[in-house]
């Protein structure tokens, strides 16, 4: 967990680099192959419960992501990190690619249907976000094998809804916090611009 929480911690430090031009494809597909090398780097570090089956925090990365990075970037990370998961196989490998997709649409679905970009949100509605799709994530361990997916609730469910949850607020608020700080900066550019040819048009 505190490899996967210092790659999460790079990926939102790195995001704000890569904000500037995040309008056109190519940044999108680029953004999208990021948080896809950052999945694959946290299923490399993963929590084993049985042989095949592991847990990390690629529920945290691909449902930010969705709150943020659009559809072009989402899918691009979600082809890269599913990929990786089937590579790996495994008894998990059905749950493994149902929490990428899950987390990875829920994310896009939550700021569809808000209607306001995802740096606008609350804290506590990244909150309410991190609870909705960690339940999604205990109920794929049903589709694990019968005695594993027992093992798996009863092991993992309470440190699941304590803490990851809390961990996508943290993700989510250092993204919205460097998206604030690029949408500030365009209006502060504009409003320079604005001042500028005004100061030009007006008689000396």
């Amino acid at each position: 967990l505190i490899n996967n929480a210092a790659l999460l911690l790079a990926l939102g430090l790195l995001y704000g680099l890569m904000q500037h031009r995040s309008d056109e494809l190519q940044w999108q597909i680029i953004r999208g192959v990021f948080f896809g090398l950052i999945g694959i780097g946290v299923m490399m570090n993963p929590w084993h419960l049985v042989p095949g089956v592991i847990f990390d925090t690629r529920s945290i990365l691909l449902s930010v992501g969705g709150l943020f990075l659009g559809t072009v970037s989402t899918l691009v990370a979600l082809v890269i990190t599913c990929g990786y998961r089937i590579y790996l196989g495994g008894a998990g490998v059905v749950m493994g690619i149902g929490v990428l997709v899950t987390s990875g649409f829920l994310g896009l679905l939550w700021v569809r249907r808000r209607k306001q970009p995802a740096y606008l949100f609350g804290g506590w509605e990244f909150y309410l976000f991190g609870i909705v799709v960690h339940v999604a994530m205990l109920l794929w361990m049903m589709t694990l094998p019968t005695h594993t997916s027992g093992l798996a609730l009863q092991k993992l469910s309470l440190p699941v809804m304590l803490i990851y949850p809390a961990a996508t607020v943290l993700l989510a608020r250092l993204l919205a916090g460097q998206e604030l700080q690029f949408h500030n900066r365009v209006a502060l550019d504009k409003s320079e611009r604005q001042l500028q040819r005004l100061v030009e048009a007006s008689p000396m």
